[in-house]
């Protein structure tokens, strides 16, 4: 009898009495929950947790079909995350040596290189090695590749160059992401705009601009630090504004973002069309074009995937060949261009607003890591959660930025005389090259094309996001949802505090139809809602009962696909924001025919290509404005990051992290252990705020001459003006009570926080234990056993006109946090209202209307265990 590899049984799961096939199933496993940790790690371009949200959606997706999951992860990355995924594997040694098995048989690898994935299955204990000869007849050493091939080699040095990097201590870790993250391609236009003031007066005007933005930069940090969104969740900066400044705040943040990234991305056509047409003599509209292509081709393949290691060592050659580069034109530096000098009112010479419109907009384009700042700080404060390391590496990173563009102004304007540069339409390299020689040409070529090319793709992620945040329509998942043990939520946009929350859960079936549980959070009561239908359900049905969900966005439609008594595959069709919370099997015989696989593939692409035409519209308005620029040959790499750094950073740079700080101050849950002394004064918050509305304005009244600039520059400032108002009449900036739960499996402990006005604050605590309760009376209260906690009741000293937020979630690791199944009342003076934080991701926000209030929090048994992917 032979076999062949279509058959059922194989010839091994026949000696081994199937363990091959368990064996599969946990490899399928242990792949998905790595490909997801892998996905995580990657940085994300986005102001909000929109793009993570609907990748999350995708893995939970094809693992509940039984499908590949959306990234394959590496043997590399299988090594390196093997203590995360040690917890699926069985202490059988016969399961694990038919899993080592099954590693043998996709990947390659050597004894030395899998110390991890050897310590989680065991393959260097006795018991292993012995039930591996008995199953495969062979020994367990025959596993491991006797060598690796060259290319094999290069991933396992890359892999381990990588990991060394984002281990550095996180002060290191901090200053060299600012780094990797801030190095802007406005540096590559700084020469052409201060070439008409000369390199010594622009020195002394950088390092004043250096000096504003290391400070805004501690702003920055300092907001982020006080939050525990970043340190226990996945939190974005749209959510950190929000959280601070509220809906308002959050949207000035959308549109300043917004049309930075938009003129950045314009900035970077124009830069590496206009330098790789003088380099290759290719027409530059014609680079446009083949940017464009390659632009669109990255994006649909979603193969913008950036980790840390891949930003710092992009950031490390481009530092190098900037440094290269300047060193080759401080051999050519003249004297008379170094000391060269033409400010306004020296020597009777006239003031001409255009040359501070170049200078100033360029020298502020050079500084816009602060929408960054989060992203860094994700990976910083899990490691110090003091945010001392953060913010001081925010400092040191931006003040090397200031050094570096000294050096380069230094260079190239002592090198280049300022008639070549002024007029120039592309970047500074051209004339460089022109006076050095072939030399700047050549590594000229490889920093633009990885400087540029880096930032238009990052640009490049933001828009599509920022698109795909706006689109009214979002992904239509089809999940597999266990009896009873998950639960599907969902919640239009708008404020979190007070968007209704629905959850959704599978009871099984009565009489052939299948049964769910709706969970409605609406204006401070909880509805419970049963549904019984056979195929399809619409919210509509339900409008009459609940007459304020008309308020929101709440359109949803339910389809079952197939059901039984353990679990149901249910679509969601609906615009709102959807996460799923629980248990999840995954489907491995595939429940649904071919025919209906083939026809849910086919709709689904129909949808995803509607959706990605749609994200890609503002690429697309870049790529036709880059082209009717250079067919009326007004194109200018130096002017548009002017006019983006006038725009964009005196709000992202200047005027956000100053209002953050304040807010932050009066609403964060922690206390930072380095607070710059210089940030406390009310009149640096107020000079700083002030300095960046006078630019716009000036911008605006006397500056530019353009119509269409003008008035842009003043609705920017009048809007800015306006928001900050709004921000303080919705309380952006009043003080705040916050009720923290946060359990720590690791630490094996659990604790209440409660501060106020970002201080520690003391208040009366009952906890009800079964036949027993402990009256505390303190800021923090540890809790020895949280499953054995029934309840507790807080008696807050709050005051009027003041916030509360509850929070209660559990840290099984550094860098991930999930929702309690909590009860929470609440009394404010004669209001009573009642949440589930399980609806609401453990968060409720709300207003005060009195002085004291009163909070219980009730633990009822979880009806679910904890998701596979959690």
């Amino acid at each position: 009898m032979s076999f062949d590899d279509d058959e059922l049984i194989s010839p091994e799961e026949v000696l081994a009495g199937l363990p091959a096939k368990r064996a599969n199933t946990l490899l399928f496993l242990l792949e998905s929950r790595t490909a997801q940790i892998v996905a995580r790690s990657q940085m994300e371009f986005s102001l909000t947790e929109q793009a993570a949200s609907e990748r999350d959606l995708a893995f939970l997706e094809a693992f509940a079909l039984g499908n590949a999951p959306p990234l394959h992860p590496t043997i590399q990355h299988l090594e390196r995350y093997a203590k995360q995924w040690a917890t699926l594997i069985p202490k059988n040694p016969r399961l694990k040596a038919a899993i080592a098995h099954a590693f043998s048989q996709k990947y390659t690898f050597i004894y030395q290189t899998v110390p991890n994935i050897r310590a989680t299955l065991g393959l260097d204990e006795k018991s292993v090695q012995v039930a591996y000869l008995r199953l495969y007849r062979k020994q367990l050493s025959t596993i491991f590749a006797s060598k690796l091939s060259l290319i094999e080699q290069w991933r396992w040095m890359t892999a381990a160059i990588a990991q060394r990097l984002e281990s550095l201590p996180p002060f290191w870790l901090a200053s060299i992401l600012t780094v990797a993250l801030g190095l802007p391609q406005a540096f590559l236009a700084l020469p052409i705009a201060v070439a008409d003031i000369g390199p010594l007066a622009t020195i002394a005007f950088i390092v004043i601009i250096g000096i504003i933005n290391i400070l805004t930069m501690a702003c920055m940090a300092e907001a982020v630090g006080r939050s525990s969104d970043f340190r226990y969740g996945n939190a974005f900066i749209k959510q950190l504004v929000s959280n601070y400044l509220g809906n308002t705040g959050s949207f000035i943040l959308s549109v300043a973002v917004g049309i930075r990234v938009f003129l950045i991305a314009l900035a970077c056509y124009i830069g590496l069309s206009v330098t790789m047409a003088n380099f290759t003599h290719i027409p530059a509209a014609l680079w446009a074009v083949l940017l464009f292509c390659a632009g669109l081709y990255l994006v649909s393949r979603k193969s913008l995937n950036f980790t840390v290691a891949l930003m710092v060592l992009l950031a490390g050659i481009n530092v190098s060949l900037l440094l290269i580069l300047s060193l080759l034109a401080f051999r050519h530096v003249q004297l008379e261009n170094l000391l060269y000098v033409n400010l306004p009112f020296l020597d009777g010479q006239l003031f001409h607003p255009w040359m501070l419109q170049r200078i100033l907009g360029v020298s502020l384009m050079l500084y816009f890591g602060h929408v960054y700042v989060g992203e860094c700080g994700k990976l910083i404060l899990p490691r110090d959660p003091s945010a001392g390391s953060l913010i001081w590496g925010s400092v040191a990173g931006t003040a090397f930025l200031t050094l570096l563009f000294c050096i380069w102004v230094l260079a190239v304007n002592g090198a280049v005389s300022p008639d070549l540069l002024t007029g120039q339409s592309g970047t500074a390299l051209e004339p460089l090259a022109l006076q050095i020689g072939v030399i700047v040409t050549i590594l000229g070529a490889v920093l633009v094309t990885l400087l540029l090319g880096m930032a238009w793709l990052r640009s490049s992620s933001l828009l599509v996001n920022l698109a795909r945040e706006w689109l009214p329509d979002r992904s239509q998942p089809i999940l597999k949802l266990p009896c009873h043990s998950g639960i599907l939520i969902l919640h239009p946009g708008g404020n979190p505090s007070c968007v209704p929350y629905i959850g959704v859960t599978y009871l099984g079936l009565e009489e052939a139809k299948s049964k769910f549980r709706l969970d409605i959070q609406l204006s401070g009561n909880v509805h419970h809602v049963e549904i019984v239908f056979a195929e399809r359900w619409n919210i509509q049905e339900l409008l009459h009962q609940f007459p304020d969900l008309r308020k929101w966005d709440t359109r949803l439609t339910l389809e079952v696909r197939s059901a039984n008594h353990d679990n149901a595959c249910v679509q969601a069709i609906s615009p709102m924001l959807l996460v799923y919370e629980g248990g999840l099997k995954a489907d491995f015989n595939n429940l649904t025919s071919e025919h209906q696989n083939q026809t849910q593939r086919f709709c689904k692409t129909l949808l995803n290509q509607r959706r990605f035409f749609l994200s890609i519209s503002p690429l697309l308005l870049v790529f036709l404005l880059t082209e009717w620029l250079f067919l009326v040959g007004t194109q200018s790499f130096t002017s548009v990051l002017a006019f983006a750094g006038v725009l964009g950073n005196s709000l992202v740079g200047g005027i956000f992290p100053v209002l953050l700080l304040i807010s932050s101050r009066r609403k964060g849950e922690l206390v930072p252990g380095v607070v710059l002394k210089i940030l406390n004064y009310p009149l640096f918050s107020v000079g700083v705020y002030s300095l960046f509305l006078a630019i716009l304005l000036v911008h605006g009244l006397f500056i530019w001459e353009n119509s269409v600039a003008r008035i842009s520059a003043l609705s920017i400032a009048v809007l800015s003006l306006g928001a900050t108002l709004a921000m303080k009449y919705y309380g952006a900036f009043t003080s705040r009570m916050v009720v923290e739960l946060r359990e720590q499996h690791q630490k094996g402990r659990s604790v209440f926080t409660i501060t106020a006005g970002g201080q520690p604050k003391i208040a009366k605590v009952l906890l009800g234990y079964a036949g027993s309760e402990q009256h505390h009376q303190a800021a923090t209260v540890e809790i020895p056993s949280l499953s054995s906690l029934q309840y507790a009741t807080f008696c807050l000293p709050t005051k009027r006109k003041q916030e509360l937020r509850v929070w209660v979630h559990s840290s099984n690791s550094q860098i991930d946090s999930k929702s309690l199944p909590t009860l929470v009342e609440i009394h404010s003076g004669n209001k009573n209202m009642q949440f589930d934080l399980k609806l609401s991701n453990g968060r409720v926000l709300l207003p005060l209307i009195s002085d004291g209030c009163w909070l219980k929090f009730t633990f009822p048994e979880p009806s679910f265990s904890g998701a596979y992917f959690d």
